[in-house]
């Protein structure tokens, strides 16, 4: 493997709620309330929407309504950077390291999330996270996941073969992204979105408790340098779009 793509909140972020707790948000902006006898049910729905775009999500649990749903969208995303901008936010276990491993053995890595590019440039920058190249759905005309289109920009920019690229998330969409992308290898991570069962009837090769076995996986040796140590910058935004 030449290139790792790997998801965003839930893979390399952790969502310890994060991602729920933003779409209360969205929702009580839109008057819908987040207590009473329908939450569970609509947190259940939320829950297996978090693997799409999230004026997608939005639009999925307020009927269709893609006016309140572009308004819930926009205070999501606006609540996730202000958690990053107070430090709430924080890198998976072991992802940092995981991140540094993979730039050693000259694997190069391309980070990717379903939000806006302003939302993930954050949010990577709060968690520390050394990464080459950062893609969200603005930087592909809107075709986040599960669209291959994100997975085959980064192969474009990496100049790669999508069958040198392993694709790595907590996401189905990103596993059927894989597919679509002819990536050589879709690897899920546990923690975020979905569990093994869903994520290997998506399409995951295999299954990792977290994304930090990700090295071991591709059989890289471990990081020569503490994960905190590394200064490497941020690669340039949409620098892989031709």
């Amino acid at each position: 493997m030449r290139l790792a793509v790997i998801d965003l909140v839930g893979t390399v972020v952790s969502d310890g709620g994060l991602a729920l707790d933003a779409v209360r948000r969205g929702l009580v902006s839109v008057g819908v309330p987040v207590a009473g006898p329908r939450v569970p049910a609509l947190e259940r729905q939320a829950r297996a929407a978090m693997d799409r775009p999230v004026p997608r999500i939005f639009a999925d649990l307020l009927d269709g309504d893609q006016r309140r749903a572009r308004l819930a969208a926009e205070v999501y995303e606006a609540w996730l950077c202000a958690e990053a901008a107070a430090g709430r936010v924080r890198a998976a276990p072991g992802a940092a390291a995981a991140l540094v491993a993979l730039r050693e053995a000259d694997v190069a890595v391309a980070v990717v999330g379903n939000l806006s590019a302003d939302a993930c440039d954050r949010l990577v920058t709060a968690a520390g996270l050394p990464v080459d190249v950062l893609l969200g759905p603005d930087d592909v005309a809107g075709r986040g996941l599960p669209e291959p289109d994100l997975v085959l920009a980064a192969a474009r920019g990496a100049d790669v073969d999508p069958a040198d690229v392993v694709v790595a998330a907590d996401t189905t969409s990103a596993m059927v992204a894989a597919a679509r992308a002819g990536a050589g290898l879709a690897l899920g991570v546990l923690g975020g979105a979905h569990p093994a069962p869903t994520l290997r009837a998506a399409g995951a090769h295999d299954v990792l408790t977290a994304v930090g076995e990700l090295p071991a996986r591709l059989g890289l040796p471990q990081p020569r340098i503490p994960a905190q140590d590394s200064s490497a910058p941020l690669g340039g935004r949409g620098a892989v779009i031709p």
